[in-house]
């Protein structure tokens, strides 16, 4: 992959927070019995989104995720217990897997489409698909017409990353017709968020940052308390820390962006970081300022990988508490 290219595309992740979805409209008639009894009974719906709405007719059985900015859709069909014949690879991992799928995905029913570089759409199509998510497509705009030429497909609500976790849950199992799973699923999410608050009580009234380091002298981190990332540290217990709040932002998003000048910015109670290569690493931590953090000097400096970054900024069902477990050290290091 070029390395211009997977620049842009981090960049892009750290620029947005979640991939968004839909809102619904269920068309079906209630069932005599008070609640739908199976997933067949819950179709049709209708699903309003930003390019219209997608009617689904009957229970999907051969579904199709298209999206390179976020894994919502694919996580959301995973906890709900439905497979899907196709998914976009993670063109950052070796084996094209988001990491905290790897236990989930089976290669062997579920193709991995190459869509970094744009969506084959006779590939799709000879996939036979009944229903496409693509909420989490940031290229979605020029895209839909022709997916949905292929099969009904489901987009964003308003706007790419605009929707929460829970909300993108409860949009995909409409979708599938497993309304009742959906609960189940937030609630186990919700409650690893809750048991790291509950395991780690010196987080409480703590400050971080957030960053990551992806082009040279720069570094990008979170510069808002409305990012996605930041609502969930704060679900911990943890606020960001205040001299990142003021910062010049990235298109009016909440990235905050800082040369190397300014990189006393990040000191907080606690400073996690993610590089994309060595020489990035390298090149930070050689800086004075970095030197002199009190989080590095006194070992509050946690550097992870761009997965865990990313995860935080999109965060998804499955995802989360991957993600928080991969911050656990640091975590850790607030208790003492």
């Amino acid at each position: 992959m070029p390395r211009k290219f997977r620049t842009t595309l981090l960049t892009v992740t750290l620029a947005a927070g979640l991939a968004a979805c839909g809102s619904v409209k269920d068309d079906s008639a209630p069932s005599s019995g008070g609640g739908k009894t199976d997933a067949s009974s819950a179709f049709p719906v209708t699903i309003k989104h930003k390019f219209g709405s997608t009617r689904i007719t009957a229970e999907p059985e051969r579904i199709v995720v298209i999206g390179d900015g976020g894994t919502d859709d694919v996580d959301a069909l995973y906890a709900l217990g439905v497979t899907p014949v196709a998914v976009s690879k993670d063109a950052f991992a070796a084996d094209g897997v988001h990491p905290w799928l790897k236990d989930r995905v089976d290669t062997k029913k579920t193709k991995l489409l190459n869509t970094m570089n744009g969506v084959d759409f006779e590939e799709v199509a000879a996939l036979r698909p009944d229903l496409i998510l693509a909420t989490s497509d940031f290229t979605l705009e020029k895209n839909y017409k022709k997916l949905s030429a292929v099969a009904p497909t489901i987009g964003y609500e308003t706007a790419w990353g605009k929707q929460t976790w829970q909300e993108h849950v409860q949009v995909v199992a409409k979708a599938v017709g497993r309304e009742d799973e959906a609960g189940k699923a937030i609630e186990e999410t919700e409650g690893s968020i809750a048991d790291v608050k509950a395991k780690h009580p010196g987080l409480a009234g703590k400050t971080y940052s957030l960053s990551i380091g992806n082009t040279p002298a720069k570094i990008y981190t979170i510069a808002s308390e409305d990012d996605f990332a930041a609502k969930l540290m704060s679900e911990v217990g943890l606020s960001l820390t205040p001299s990142v709040k003021n910062i010049k932002t990235v298109s009016g998003s909440p990235t905050g962006e800082l040369s190397f000048e300014q990189l006393d910015k990040l000191d907080a109670d606690l400073v996690v970081i993610a590089f994309t290569t060595p020489e990035l690493k390298k090149a930070f931590e050689s800086s004075a300022l970095v030197k002199n953090m009190s989080a590095v000097e006194e070992d509050r400096y946690v550097v992870t990988d761009v997965a865990t970054i990313s995860q935080l900024r999109s965060p998804s069902v499955l995802g989360i508490p991957w993600a928080l477990d991969n911050l656990e050290a640091g975590f850790a290091k607030l208790d003492e």
